[in-house]
């Protein structure tokens, strides 16, 4: 499904290929990052620190969520400095590539707490399901995120 939705980018990487370069950073640091964060709830879940109770579950999204918040700015600020430094791009693709890096970091972020209590709800092992389904997940979400941006920031390329 990925590639098809890239694929189907065509028109917008035509008039700003350099876009290319970034899907894959911008979306395995949303994978990476949300294979981490469910490595320390299940964990946690492993240690008996966390149950599958709504106030644990809040519990780990506020003491996550600034700390993903913080990464996602932190690497968003680094990859579009390096995107306008040595790609020599305008503004508008450095605001596409660091909004969509903060957004698949944060979110990427999200999902690694949300799964592993998914998984022990429908119980299932968290550690067998959720890394491969946060990086899968992840990929395509991020695609939709980063041509998302990509469009709304790029659109008046196809104004004729």
């Amino acid at each position: 499904m990925t590639s098809h939705f890239v694929t189907a980018q065509e028109e917008l990487l035509d008039k700003a290929i350099v876009l290319a370069a970034f899907i894959a950073p911008i979306i395995d640091m949303g994978g990476n990052t949300g294979s981490q964060t469910a490595t320390m709830v299940i964990r946690a879940m492993a240690l008996g620190q966390v149950a599958l109770r709504w106030r644990d579950f809040f519990t780990v999204l506020k003491r996550d969520l600034p700390v993903a918040v913080a990464l996602g700015v932190s690497i968003a600020v680094l990859e579009a400095v390096l995107a306008w430094t040595t790609k020599g791009i305008g503004w508008d693709v450095v605001a596409v590539v660091g909004l969509s890096m903060l957004a698949c970091t944060v979110l990427g972020s999200l999902f690694g707490i949300l799964l592993p209590f998914a998984a022990r709800a429908i119980r299932q092992d968290p550690a067998t399901l959720s890394s491969p389904v946060i990086t899968s997940v992840m990929d395509l979400v991020g695609v939709f995120i980063y041509f998302g941006i990509a469009w709304a920031f790029l659109g008046h390329l196809f104004v004729d």
